[in-house]
C-alpha cells in the first residue's frame, strides 16, 4: 500500500514520519518506506508511505493502528492506493542488477478514465513499461493496477520506480524522448490520445537505506 500524506503545517513531517512508524511492528517496519517527500513533488504530499505485506491478511492486521496514526490533527489529507505489486505479471516489474545502489524512490499514483477500452488501457501500460529500456537512471520498476483508491481520485494505477539519484528523476526521466514524445500524450489533456483523467500525484522521496 501506499499512502501520500499532505499536513496542515510541513514542519510535523518528521514527528508524522515517526508515528506512523511507530504504528507498525517489527517485520513490517523492516519492509516499510516512510520518510519526508523532497521538494519538486506535484500532489505528492509532505510525508510518503510505502508499506509491503506479504498476505491481505498481514495488512488487515494492521490496518486500523496505521489508519489512526494517518488521522492525527495534523493530518489535512490522505492519497493512496492498495494493490498487488505488479499484478501478478513478471514484465510489469524488474531490475538493473548492475545499477548503482538507488538513493531516489517515485510513485505516481493516477486514473485512467472509465470510458477507455481495455485494449486502449493495455496499449498505455505497456508504453509506460517501455521506458526503462530507454531511461538507465531508472534502477527497478514496477506498474500495478489499483484494488483500492484514497483520497482525491479514484486511482486506478501506480508507477513506482527507484533512481540513481534526483538528477536522473527530474532530468534523464522527465526530459527523455520516451516521456515526451510517447508517453505525456496519454497525459495531455490537449492530445486526443488522453486517456488519464484529473490530477496526478507525482511523488518522490530520499532513500537512505
Amino acid at each position: 500500500m501506499t499512502r501520500l500524506v499532505h499536513l496542515k503545517n510541513a514542519a510535523d513531517r518528521e514527528s508524522v514520519v515517526t508515528r506512523i512508524a511507530g504504528s507498525l511492528p517489527d517485520n513490517v517496519r523492516e519492509r516499510a518506506l516512510i520518510a519526508p517527500t523532497s521538494p519538486g513533488v506535484r500532489n505528492g504530499g509532505d510525508v510518503l508511505v510505502r508499506l509491503r505485506f506479504e498476505s491481505s491478511d498481514e495488512w488487515e492486521a494492521v490496518r486500523s493502528q496505521v489508519d489512526a496514526a494517518l488521522r492525527g490533527p495534523d493530518v489535512r489529507h490522505v492519497d493512496g492506493a492498495e494493490y498487488v505489486g505488479g499484478v501478478g505479471n513478471d514484465s510489469w516489474r524488474g531490475r538493473r542488477v548492475e545499477a548503482p545502489a538507488p538513493t531516489v524512490y517515485r510513485a505516481l499514483l493516477l486514473r485512467v478514465e472509465d470510458a477507455a477500452s481495455p485494449a486502449l488501457v493495455e496499449r498505455f501500460e505497456r508504453e509506460l513499461l517501455q521506458m526503462p529500456q530507454h531511461v538507465r537512471s531508472m534502477t527497478s520498476w514496477q506498474l500495478s493496477r489499483v484494488q483500492t483508491a484514497t483520497g482525491a481520485s479514484r486511482w486506478t494505477h501506480v508507477w513506482e520506480q527507484t533512481f540513481t539519484d534526483l538528477d536522473g528523476l527530474l532530468g534523464e526521466y522527465m526530459a527523455h524522448p520516451v516521456h515526451w514524445g510517447l508517453v505525456d500524450r496519454w497525459f495531455d489533456p490537449e492530445c486526443p490520445d488522453q486517456i488519464v483523467k484529473d490530477r496526478v500525484c507525482h511523488s518522490f522521496c530520499a532513500l537512505t537505506d
